[in-house]
């Protein structure tokens, strides 16, 4: 048996985790590390810290964690985009990483509820940038405000166990009570427009247009390159950069997690030779769409560095409401990229859509029911913190 029949009779595409897109010694079989997801350690005292903690666990683009913060006082600090954590390939304009860093605000902010204080936000006090650039600006200043009868965010219980499942659904789609629920919360909290679908012929078609972006997605081979290298072969590699994702959150573990990562699996050979590994990519993202009952989408009609901020913020909210209503949630993005070979096809799913040609689509998510799946590696909260 082949390297590709073996990992087919498993059940599990490799590539998909590495693309689709958020452990012990090598031999074990489980994780017995939280990378963060018990949430601040008893030992941190400071608030900051203990805010910016939780904010680690933030949903962001590949599980990149694009995030510098400096202290700026006792009780507040500026978070800045890290240039060293971009993904120039897949997301030349960065908005994917706007995104990321909006996630982060919203988590802190809700966090700040349960310990007692509030945040106050100011976005771009610097001036915001264009869309098209990247400078050395604050997305935001953060000012923790000590408040005695704050009441925690009724997300704040979720922080914790919040993530993305990558795994087939079981094809059932929301319920309308669902629906009606999760719009509802939208309408209320956010700006942007929510929109699902989940009939017969949208769902088809999405299936088409995901299956063939990972097709663009896999034929170029810098992208390839940028997307191999968030993928964690082994536990190892989960240690050493804390970031990025791999068989777990797929699905995979016990025996056949340790088979695959020991005896089908090495970067030395993907990198040598990528083609399997990104076709595999396609097959499961095929399969991945086809299982899943309702997708949804967040747009805006203007996308200035603040839109794709505030949305960040948005989808962070939502899928902190579908964790507590027990929905799985995952982005697939891959058709909402700005480099020219996906744009065609990105213009086609919007007309398919009756999407106005010059809004922005900025999430692409699907909802539905699956079995849970270990949470993504985080790394340190010093890792991030700059002087």
């Amino acid at each position: 048996m082949n390297r590709r029949e073996f990992i087919r009779v498993l059940g599990f595409g490799v590539g998909a985790v590495a693309l689709s897109s958020t452990v012990t010694a090598c031999g074990s079989l489980e994780s017995h590390v939280d990378y963060g997801w018990s949430g601040p350690s008893k030992d941190i005292k400071d608030i900051r810290l203990q805010v910016l903690s939780y904010a680690m666990l933030a949903p962001n683009p590949h599980n990149k964690q694009p995030w510098i913060v400096r202290l700026t006082g006792s009780n507040s600090f500026e978070l800045y985009v890290d240039p060293e954590r971009l993904l120039p390939a897949t997301d030349p304009y960065f908005r994917q990483i706007h995104i990321g860093q909006g996630t982060f605000l919203e988590t802190l902010a809700i966090a700040a509820t349960g310990l007692g204080h509030r945040a106050k936000i100011d976005l771009f006090p610097q001036g915001m940038y264009r869309n098209t650039e990247l400078l050395n600006k604050p997305v935001a200043s953060v000012t923790l405000i000590a408040q005695s009868n704050i009441s925690p965010n009724p997300l704040f219980p979720y922080l914790l166990v919040r993530y993305s499942n990558k795994r087939e659904y079981d094809n059932r789609p929301l319920s309308q009570m669902q629906m009606d629920t999760l719009n509802t919360f939208h309408q209320q909290y956010n700006h942007h427009p929510l929109t699902m679908v989940h009939s017969l012929k949208d769902k088809e078609q999405l299936e088409k247009v995901l299956t063939e972006s990972m097709q663009i997605e896999v034929g170029d081979s810098a992208r390839d390159h940028e997307n191999n290298a968030l993928f964690r072969f082994n536990d190892a590699e989960v240690r050493k950069y804390r970031d990025g994702f791999g068989t777990a959150q797929a699905g995979l573990s016990g025996v056949k997690r340790v088979l695959v990562e020991n005896f089908f699996l090495s970067r030395e050979s993907t990198e040598k030779d990528p083609t399997e590994f990104g076709q595999q990519a396609v097959t499961m993202t095929q399969k991945t769409a086809a299982s899943t009952g309702t997708f949804a989408w967040i747009s805006s009609a203007t996308n200035t560095r603040a839109d794709q901020v505030n949305v960040g913020r948005e989808y962070c909210r939502i899928n902190l409401k579908t964790t507590a209503k027990g929905i799985a949630q995952h982005p697939m993005s891959q058709v909402l990229q700005e480099y020219e070979e996906m744009l065609p096809l990105q213009a086609s799913f919007k007309q398919f859509f009756n999407i106005v040609s010059s809004d922005t689509v900025q999430m692409l998510f699907r909802l539905g029911t699956a079995e849970a799946t270990p949470h993504g590696p985080r790394r340190d909260i010093n890792d991030i913190i700059k002087v």
